[in-house]
Parts: C-alpha cells; sequence; structure tokens
C-alpha cells in the first residue's frame, strides 16, 4: 500500500491510473455510416417495428372498440405528394424533415405512427418532360397511348430518383410502402369520388370562361395561377356610340333637346377583347354625368368623372341615374354585322376606378359570363387555344391588321404589336379618346410563367355552391399553424363557385364519359356506365382507355347499351391533377378499412396535414372540397394544418435555377468546395431545417451553415464527454436515488426538469427552433461551463467505488437520457450512435428507473421526468448561492496577480452570524475549483468580498493562495509534502 506521505516521482507516473474519459463514439458523423448503419438502425426498423406493435394491440381489442382505440394511440400524418419531375431541392428537405420531426415526437410520447410517403405523377410538366427528346415530326403523330408509356416511364424512374434522396434525410418510415397517383388503385379511387360528386349533381359541362395557358394549350384551375402584381397593359378609354333611336329616347328621359352624337365611354386594360363585345353595364344605383367634348356628349359615372381623362374637362351637361339607361342600344363598328348591342344593368360595376361602363365579354370574362347567361347573349371565344384571334370571328376588314402572314394565323392577342394594331383600328373608327400605361395584378400560369387568357370552351365543372358552406364550415374545426392559415384557406374556398377540373392533356386520369360521335355536345355518363368503366380499369388499367382502338366501344359500356355503342366514343380529357393529388386521403381510408378492418373511420381521417404555404389554394383546398363533395358526412380530411415557407439565400432571394442560387440536399449533406459550403451530414440537414423559424421563409448560406455545423459539434463533443465518463463504473452499474445525490447533482437535474417541459412545449406549438434554442443555452450555460467543469476533477481523479462519482455518473447517465429524448426527433442519427456507444451495463440501472423498457429503441422510449418536490426549496436557494459564489470568487481571483491558477487557491467563507453554510466544504471546492475551502475562519484584516444570497444569507468570501503543495496525480496544491499524493489520490491509486 502507498501511504500518503510517501514521495514519488513525477506526475506523468500517474496519468495511467487517473479515470480519463474513454469512448468510440467519434468526434465527427460519418456519412457511409449514417447511411448505412444508423438509418436503418433509427429509421425503418424503428417504424416496421412500433407499426407491427400497433397492429398486435390492435388485434386483441374487440372490433367495437378498435376505432376508438386508433384515435387515442395513432397519428397520422399524411403525406403530400411531391411532383415526380427533376432533382430534388432543399424545399423537399424543408418539407420532409419537418414531418419527420413531427412524427418522431409523437412517438416519443408514445403514439404509434403511420407515414406513407406518395408521388404526384400526372400533369403537363411530366408530359412535356417526356416528350423533350422527341423529334418535331415524331411529336406530331405521336399517338395518347405513347405519350402516356413515356410520361409513365419518366414519372416512376424521377419518384426513384427522389425515393433515394429522401432516404438520406433520416426519415421515419418503410421505404416500399409509398403511393402514386399512377398506381390503379389509386386512379380507381380518384373515379369512385369523380362519381359521388357526379350522383350530388355537382359535375357539369359547360361551354364557360376558363383561364387558358396560350404555352401549355389547356384549361387551368384558379390554383393553377400565380399573380404577377408587375404585370403591364396598355388600358384604353373607348367610346362606343349610342343607337340614334336610343339617344332620342335619352335626352326625352332627361329632358333636354339634343341631338348631339353620344357615346358610351368605357376603360379596359384587356384591349384584344373589343371585338367580342356583346353589351356595356352600367349600375343602376349610381349617378352618371353627360358630358360635352368636341362636338359629342360622352357618359361617365359622376364620381369617376374627375379621374377620367380629356372629357373631365368638358361641359357638364346634366347629371342622371343609372336607371335612365334602362332599355337603350349601341352600335359597335367593329363588328362582322350591323346590330345593336344593350346597355344592362350589372352589380359587378363599381364606381372605384374606370368609368362606370363595363364593356362586356361574355365569352372572355367571368362577370360578363353571368351577365350574357342571365341576358341571352351570345357566348363566343375570337380566340384559338394557342391565344391567337380566331380570323374567321373578326370583321373583314380587319383580318390583314389581325392576320400574321408568315404563319397564316391571327396575331397572338397578349403581343405588344398586337395591342398597338388594335389601338390603330379605334383611332382610324375615332372610338379611342386615349391610351395609356397600367401596372396592376395579372394571371399567369404557374408553370409556363406566361401570362393567360380567359376564353371560352367546353369544359367539365365541379359545381361548389352547395359545398362551400360545408368546407367552411369543416374549416372551424381544423387548428392552423400558424394561426393566419385559417383566414386564408377560408378565403380561397369563399372565392371558388365552381371548379374546372378537365384538361386537354393526355397523361392524366381519363374522364370517363362518351361522346356521339355525329354531335358531341350529347353525351353518356351515369353511374352504370362509371361502374362498367373502373371495373375495365381494374383489368386492363386506365391507359386502356386511350387506344386508338374506337371500334371496340362494346366492351367500355354497359350490356343495355350495346346496341347504341357503336355510336359513341370515348372523352380525352383528363382531370386537373390538383383533383388527383385531393384524392389522396383515400389512402388513409384504404389503410384504416383494408388493413386495419376498423368498422367505423377515424374523423378526421388524419392528424395532420403539413405542407408549404402555397398549399392553401393547392393540395389543403383540393383535399377540402374532395373530401366535403364526395363523403357521406361532410368533414375535413385533416385535424391540423401547419405551414412553413421557402428556402431564400442568404441575400433572401427565392431560390431558383434561373439565378444559380440553388442549393442541393447533396451540398449541405457532403459540402460543396465550390460554394464553400461544409458538410453538415443528415443531423446536420435536419439540424438546418429544425434552427429556422420555418412560419416564414428561411435563409440557406455558407454562413448560416457555418452556424450550424459548430452548434452540432458542440452538441457532439457533450456527448462524447457523457458516453466517455460512462465507461468506468462500478459492476454492475449503480443508478443512486435522486434523494443521494448532492445538492449540485439535484440542480442540475432541476435544470433538466425544466429544459424538458420547455421543450415538450415547444415541440406541441410545433417551435422546433425554440427547442434548439433550449438545448443550447442548457448546455453552454449549465453543463459545458458549470457543471462538466465541476466534476471532471472527480471524474478523473477518484476512486471507482467512491461515492460521488457514482453520484456524478447517475447525474451523467440522467442528463444522456434526457438529451436523447429531446434530440431524438431532430437529430436522430447521433442519439442512435450515442445510444450504441453506452456501456449496456447501464441498461438494466435505466430499466429499472425507467418505466420504458431499456431494450427499446433510443426512437422509443419517452422522455424522462423527476419527481423533485422534496428538493425544490434547497435547490432553490441552491441556484442563487452557486451563482454568486462563482461571480465573486471570480472577481476576487483576478484581482491577485501571484495568483495564476484555481487549483493552487484555498477561499475562506465566513457567514454572518453564525448561520450554517447551505454546502459542505468540499461541494464549494467542486464549485470553484480550488485546493481548499474552509468556513468560519478568522482573519487580520478585512479583504474580500460581501454577498448576499438569495435567501437572505450574508457571506464573506476571501481568496487565498493555498500553503499546501501540489499533488503531482490531480494538480490541486492539497498534498502536505512535495511530490507526495494528496490523500484522496493515495486511496484511488491504491
Amino acid at each position: 500500500m502507498v501511504k500518503p506521505s510517501l514521495k514519488l516521482g513525477s506526475g506523468h507516473s500517474y496519468q495511467k491510473t487517473l479515470l480519463l474519459p474513454k469512448t468510440k463514439f467519434a468526434n465527427r458523423s460519418n456519412l457511409q455510416k449514417s447511411l448505412t448503419q444508423l438509418i436503418p438502425q433509427a429509421s425503418q426498423e424503428v417504424y416496421d417495428a412500433q407499426l407491427r406493435e400497433f397492429k398486435q394491440k390492435l388485434n386483441e381489442i374487440i372490433p367495437e372498440k378498435r376505432t376508438d382505440f386508433v384515435k387515442q394511440n395513432l397519428f397520422v400524418l399524411h403525406d403530400g405528394p411531391p411532383y415526380a419531375n427533376g432533382d430534388l431541392h432543399l424545399g423537399h428537405a424543408l418539407n420532409k424533415i419537418l414531418k419527420d420531426i413531427t412524427n418522431r415526437y409523437q412517438l416519443l410520447k408514445g403514439k404509434y405512427i403511420y407515414y406513407k410517403p406518395g408521388w404526384d405523377c400526372h400533369g403537363l410538366p411530366i408530359e412535356l418532360k417526356a416528350l423533350q427528346t422527341l423529334s418535331r415530326s415524331k411529336l406530331e403523330s405521336i399517338s395518347a397511348s405513347k405519350v402516356r408509356s413515356l410520361a409513365a416511364r419518366h414519372a416512376t424512374k424521377t419518384m426513384n430518383s427522389q425515393q433515394k434522396t429522401f432516404e438520406q434525410f433520416g426519415l421515419l418510415m418503410n421505404k416500399d410502402d409509398y403511393y402514386m397517383t399512377l398506381h390503379k388503385s389509386y386512379e380507381i379511387n380518384q373515379l369512385g369520388i369523380f362519381k359521388s360528386m357526379l350522383q350530388r349533381g355537382l359535375i357539369k359541362r359547360q361551354y364557360k370562361p376558363v383561364y387558358w395557358g396560350t404555352e401549355t394549350k389547356t384549361a387551368l384551375a384558379e390554383g393553377e395561377l400565380e399573380y404577377n402584381e408587375s404585370h403591364r397593359s396598355t388600358a384604353a378609354y373607348i367610346g362606343f356610340p349610342m343607337r340614334k333611336e336610343s339617344i332620342q329616347t335619352f335626352m326625352q328621359r332627361l329632358g333636354l333637346e339634343r341631338n348631339m352624337p353620344t357615346k358610351c365611354l368605357i376603360w379596359t386594360s384587356m384591349a384584344w377583347t373589343v371585338f367580342a363585345n356583346e353589351a356595356i353595364c352600367y349600375n343602376r344605383k349610381f349617378q352618371y354625368a353627360l358630358v360635352s367634348h368636341k362636338g359629342e356628349d360622352y357618359i361617365v359615372e359622376a364620381k369617376l368623372l374627375s379621374q377620367t381623362p380629356e372629357v373631365q374637362n368638358g361641359d357638364l351637361i346634366a347629371t342622371f341615374s343609372g336607371s335612365m339607361l334602362d332599355g337603350l342600344f349601341y352600335s359597335s363598328p367593329l363588328d362582322r354585322t350591323e346590330i345593336f348591342k344593350p346597355l344592362l344593368h350589372g352589380e359587378h360595376v363599381t364606381d372605384s376606378s374606370g368609368t362606370g361602363l363595363v364593356h362586356s365579354a361574355p365569352g372572355h370574362g367571368q362577370d360578363d359570363y353571368f351577365v350574357g347567361i342571365e341576358n341571352k347573349l351570345p357566348i363566343t371565344s375570337i380566340v384559338d387555344h394557342e391565344g391567337r384571334y380566331k380570323v374567321e370571328a373578326i370583321r373583314e376588314e380587319f383580318h390583314e391588321a389581325l392576320t400574321d402572314p408568315s404563319f397564316g394565323k391571327g396575331r397572338e392577342v397578349l403581343s405588344a404589336d398586337t395591342t398597338t394594331q388594335i389601338l390603330e383600328i379605334l383611332h382610324k373608327k375615332n372610338l379611342l379618346l386615349k391610351s395609356h400605361d397600367y401596372v396592376h395584378s395579372y394571371p399567369y400560369d404557374w408553370r409556363s410563367k406566361k401570362p393567360v387568357v380567359i376564353r371560352a370552351t367546353l369544359q367539365w365543372f365541379a359545381g361548389l355552391d352547395s359545398v362551400k358552406p360545408l368546407a367552411l364550415q369543416s374549416i372551424d374545426n381544423v387548428q392552423f399553424f400558424p394561426q393566419r392559415g385559417s383566414k386564408r384557406l377560408s378565403s380561397f374556398v369563399k372565392g371558388r363557385s365552381e371548379w374546372c377540373i378537365s384538361r386537354q392533356r393526355s397523361w392524366g386520369v381519363p374522364i370517363p364519359v362518351f361522346y356521339k360521335k355525329e354531335n358531341p355536345d350529347e353525351m353518356l355518363m351515369n353511374e352504370k356506365t362509371i361502374d362498367h368503366i373502373l371495373k375495365v380499369f381494374e383489368e386492363k388499367g386506365s391507359d386502356s382507355w386511350f387506344s386508338d382502338n374506337q371500334t371496340d366501344m362494346e366492351s367500355w359500356l354497359p350490356e343495355e347499351y350495346h346496341e347504341v355503342a357503336h355510336l359513341y366514343c370515348r372523352g380525352q380529357d383528363t382531370l386537373d391533377v390538383w383533383f388527383d393529388s385531393g384524392s389522396s386521403w383515400k389512402v388513409i381510408e384504404d389503410f384504416y378499412s383494408k388493413e386495419l378492418n376498423l368498422p367505423t373511420l377515424p374523423e378526421p381521417l388524419t392528424n395532420m396535414y403539413l405542407e408549404g404555404s402555397d398549399q392553401h389554394r393547392g393540395w389543403f383546398q383540393s383535399s377540402l372540397l374532395t373530401k366535403v363533395a364526395s363523403a357521406e358526412k361532410p368533414s375535413s380530411p385533416y385535424g391540423i394544418v401547419l405551414t412553413h415557407g421557402f428556402t431564400l439565400d442568404e441575400n433572401g432571394i427565392k431560390m431558383s435555377k434561373s439565378i444559380g442560387n440553388i442549393i442541393s440536399p447533396d451540398s449541405v449533406l457532403a459540402g460543396n468546395d465550390q460554394l464553400n459550403l461544409p458538410p453538415l451530414g443528415v443531423d446536420g440537414l435536419r439540424f438546418l431545417v429544425a434552427q429556422s423559424d420555418f412560419t416564414s421563409d428561411i435563409t440557406v448560406g455558407p454562413t448560416v451553415m457555418r452556424h450550424v455545423s459548430e452548434a452540432l459539434k458542440k452538441l457532439r463533443l457533450t456527448f462524447k464527454f457523457l458516453l466517455g465518463n460512462l465507461q468506468e463504473s462500478s459492476h454492475p452499474a449503480e443508478l443512486l436515488e435522486i434523494d443521494n445525490l448532492r445538492p449540485i447533482d439535484q440542480y442540475i437535474l432541476c435544470t433538466l426538469q425544466t429544459l424538458t417541459k420547455e421543450c415538450q412545449e415547444h415541440y406541441e406549438s410545433y417551435a422546433f427552433s425554440k427547442v434548439l434554442t433550449a438545448v443550447l443555452y442548457h448546455m453552454n450555460n449549465h453543463l459545458s461551463s458549470f457543471y462538466f467543469d465541476c466534476i471532471k476533477d472527480s471524474l478523473y481523479s477518484d476512486a471507482t467505488p467512491a461515492l460521488k462519482r457514482k453520484q456524478i455518473q447517475t447525474t451523467l447517465l440522467y442528463i444522456l437520457d434526457i438529451y436523447r429524448g429531446i434530440m431524438a426527433p431532430i437529430t436522430p442519427l447521433l442519439v442512435q450512435e450515442a445510444w450504441n456507444c453506452l456501456p449496456k451495463q447501464w441498461l438494466p440501472a435505466l430499466e429499472n428507473c425507467h418505466s420504458a423498457s431499456s431494450s427499446r429503441s433510443p426512437m422509443r422510449r419517452p422522455w424522462m421526468l423527476f419527481d423533485l418536490q422534496n428538493i425544490q426549496e434547497k435547490i432553490s436557494s441552491f441556484e442563487g448561492a452557486h451563482m454568486l459564489i462563482l461571480k465573486a470568487y471570480r472577481a476576487e481571483f483576478h484581482k491577485l496577480a501571484d495568483v495564476t491558477k484555481s487549483v493552487e487557491t484555498k477561499v475562506n467563507l465566513i457567514l454572518k452570524d453564525n448561520e450554517k453554510p447551505p454546502f459542505t466544504e468540499e461541494e464549494i471546492g467542486d464549485i470553484l475549483q480550488v485546493s481548499g475551502v474552509h468556513f468560519g475562519k478568522i482573519v487580520e484584516k478585512e479583504s474580500g468580498s460581501s454577498i448576499t444570497l438569495s435567501n437572505g444569507q450574508q457571506i464573506h468570501l476571501e481568496v487565498e493562495k493555498s500553503d499546501l503543495h501540489k499533488c503531482p496525480r490531480c494538480w490541486k496544491h492539497s498534498s502536505s509534502e512535495r511530490d507526495t499524493l494528496c490523500p484522496r489520490c493515495s486511496n484511488a491509486v491504491t
């Protein structure tokens, strides 16, 4: 045995006797290890195990109780299908990782998870991408079946590529269980929804104005529009001459004797539509003015006269009620035939801008259309599918001006040259008073990024008048994060009366309708025909609908129609892709009914939809409308709607291929030297997403990524410190009761308790960035700069069986387990790797102190909470004490010029009025990291600092150099003789 007084060699002789940290947990993550080992462990294996367990428990419950069990125990986050076209970008990573954090938190709460990823596979972009490799000659002759084959191949290939990238995000899912909108079962479900809406009388075919993409050559729904606030048009003031007989009648009503040419002055920003004019609308509620200008009389709304150029300085002849215009007519020199057109009352006419007289072209405007239907006006379109004038609809004398000789087609109605030509025509006809530039909001096709036209075509519509009130009522039962999403979604629903659901493309789900060959306006579509079509789809798939063979019509119709089958052909329009993706809630219905065999379906079907904020007008809305319109019990398909913003570069500019500022997920995972991006790995990418306030747009770039890298490095080193100091322990490892821990250990547990509750609140409100802020603050201020500094000496120098070391290791294990729970949703691979490196001897101890089995994955162990009521008061006083003592000590320490290290010092503490100190001398010594602490020592000279603790105790603190010698093992000045072990180290080495 080595006696404490025995002199030994240098400190290097004792290095191997110190219990320094030792662990296989690496300083840095390894991307290859993450992808091949940690992701399967922390993701698919966990997902499959918990879902098996859920189904086993469900099977043990009587059928009548199963739906209630599902409601209470299953969390369903329904995946909005990303588009299967092109590479993934950071926006996809943002979306998928936010979903995964949410799912993983629910799993830690004890819920079971069902998450089935999906892909949106139909639509124009995929069709165009699939065809772009073909020559012009092949494109002109290609069949619909060939188009669908190429598009399906492209979508499937893209889906496989995207899926591999998604797997690298560490998502909690079964990668082999997914849905695609091109799957046969999905298409059949979708047409089942269509049939239900048809049965309710919601599906109709009408010749109506629709938004039309001139580049994409198809009708567009409101959800496919983007509004360009900086669109520039040329607006014009145009005077249409009133009919002579109407002028006479009008003057008689006013009591005037005038026989001047009288014009109705209209203002329009779409001069190209004047060739389709069928009426001029006024409002009976308004007051109008008759103004004389350059030998002609003009009619303008009275309030707007001051804003109307040219005529505002004319002579005011009279003011009158709009009702004075009832029954009057005007003519247009632009018409093919000289006919007189009516002035009509219109509620849509406002007095906020323009002239109070609105030119109406029922084939090219929504309000105009309803006026036309009400007054039986012609509903005609003068624009073709390419956005050019239909020459046959234009008066012959204008053909030359409005025809492009090089193509033999009409001019593009939206081109600047066409507008100039129209204005010249109006000027020659003495109709144009003034034209001017006009910047305003205008709808664009969100795919081609080109302005759209409104043109009347035969399309299929879903009527929403009866659906809208039920949809709005359903929204009231949905929670929105952020809350403003409720008003946003409601405003989109309120603004829709119809939904144009037909598209003129081959790549999509066909509208199941038959047309008479000799009269396409005569249709055949009912419940029986759709049911028969679905049977054919079940056998042959939807591609068979587009077969060039139109002679096999008997196979497509029920037997009762076989005699007339040869008179019909199959329609070639497809359903809007928003109808496609909006039908995806049927995937969840199938899971409940076919996999779980539930007698009744839970309401709502899913707990959450989580997508970008643009989906208020898109998927959130189409899902809501299809569900409410087709289900027996109208209700929302979701209980919670959470939205996120979009990714910007560090200059706040939206990431775009054309700008060249896009950052791919691969560049975040593996780094990119050209872009100066550090490699963050899987957890780094997830950390990057979680640390942002995703309710608004988030910025990503080198600076942000370097900050993430530093934060993740500190977190990783914290886990390494914990694991490294849990290696050497008594066998078996012993976990002490909380009451048997030191005050400093109990204090740390209290901070962990506070941290746990705070993070739970943040997770519940989806404030993931606040979770990380709280963790990093705790790690830096309570662990790294305080507790870890206080315990290192004991961890490294105390004997293995020492009580203090056991107390510290107990606390470290609690820290590890609590940090595991908090960080598992955000950095699951870091947590999984740490758990893999935890010495197995601690697992039985954890099992004994925790309700969850220690063999369970760290992704599923619930968060640990302590019963700390008995020590809260003591901890509260300690919290104030340690902070003040540390602050006072450090202030005094820096004043002592001859003291350079804390281990060379000792501290004298004097409590006034002989009060009992709150801690032992050893505990204070650990906190201050000094060689010795003494209470109540009388000093001859008054020096040091006087402080008041939070419990009111008065303490005088004095720092002085230790009069003992340096221990060659622990380096504290606590040895009675030079080069001799201190009593603590002597006991440890023996």
